[in-house]
């Protein structure tokens, strides 16, 4: 018997109220994990509290989405505006969760890791995007968890799932297989990453950009890019292997000069302009996972 033989519209529905709950999660660690003092970046017993005036939110003042518009995005108890960030990140993570089941089978590995990359690449994207930091408390554990990811493959190699897709299809997917797996919106296939692969685009994913990096500041006596963008492409690589990592520095890096360069030439922006490189990184993230081997076939028979 299959292990899920539910329609994906129904599957999206069921997800998509978890997906808000986990948005509404994720408003907390980018307000906290930036944070200096330590207590301000508990997570775990500190309760939600409205930034401006300290009060604890009630409860029904805290239903993701509802309670945004219900409030008119404003504090119920002293009116401070509650930015445009919180239900848009709501709105993105119960998006992400209803989504996941047309590009990943779900129930398999590759499904849980492409669930935790997007989330992680929310939350890193609105940290850096207002705080200019890439929180350690997010990104270390992405790096042993991306490796860890391809360990069952090696216990239990070529073990199957049966998931029906629309139509009463059946579909036979490696439940552990890193690589991308056939889903009712997905159908070109990638490769496993394998546990050398993962260890590799961990190690070149830090070393890469720590080398540019050196260079760049024997040159300009600073640093051109952040310590924390390393990590996010250490993690990255070991998500999914060092060749996508690559492409991910490639594209966030063109990401960021289309954004840097026309606020330098505008003298909006000074060659010490400090840019949120990890968002360029997370934009490009998806690009390279799901279209990367399609683009780079494009680009080699064009060469031709």
């Amino acid at each position: 018997m299959p292990t899920f033989d539910f329609p994906t519209w129904l599957l999206s529905v069921f997800l998509a109220p978890f997906g808000l709950i986990l948005g509404s999660f994720a408003n907390v660690l980018i307000h906290r994990l930036p944070q200096e003092d330590p207590a301000e970046r508990n997570v775990v017993t500190k309760p939600s509290h409205c930034p401006g005036c300290k009060a604890r939110i009630r409860p029904w003042h805290n239903i993701p989405l509802l309670s945004w518009v219900w409030l008119r995005g404003r504090c119920a108890s002293c009116g401070w505006r509650i930015p445009v960030r919180y239900p848009l990140v709501e709105l993105l993570a119960g998006l992400l969760l209803a989504g996941s089941v047309w590009v990943f089978p779900f129930g398999t590995l590759i499904w849980a890791k492409g669930v935790i990359c997007g989330y992680a690449l929310i939350v890193l994207f609105f940290t850096d995007l207002t705080a200019f930091i890439l929180p350690d408390a997010v990104q270390f554990p992405l790096m042993a968890l991306g490796v860890m990811f391809t360990l069952p493959q090696l216990v239990w190699p070529m073990h199957l799932t049966s998931i029906w897709a629309p139509g009463l299809t059946l579909l036979r997917v490696e439940t552990f297989a890193n690589g991308l797996q056939p889903a009712p919106a997905w159908s070109l296939l990638g490769q496993p990453v394998s546990l050398l692969s993962s260890l590799l685009g961990l190690a070149v994913g830090y070393g890469v950009p720590a080398g540019l990096n050196l260079v760049y500041r024997l040159i300009r006596k600073t640093d051109g890019i952040g310590m924390g963008d390393f990590k996010m492409l250490a993690w990255i690589g070991a998500f999914w292997g060092w060749a996508p990592m690559l492409g991910i520095l490639f594209g966030g890096s063109l990401l960021g000069s289309a954004v840097g360069l026309p606020m330098l030439v505008t003298r909006k922006a000074r060659g010490q302009t400090m840019l949120p490189f990890g968002c360029a990184l997370a934009m490009a993230t998806p690009v390279v996972v799901f279209y990367g081997p399609a683009i780079w076939s494009a680009y080699m028979g064009m060469m031709r």
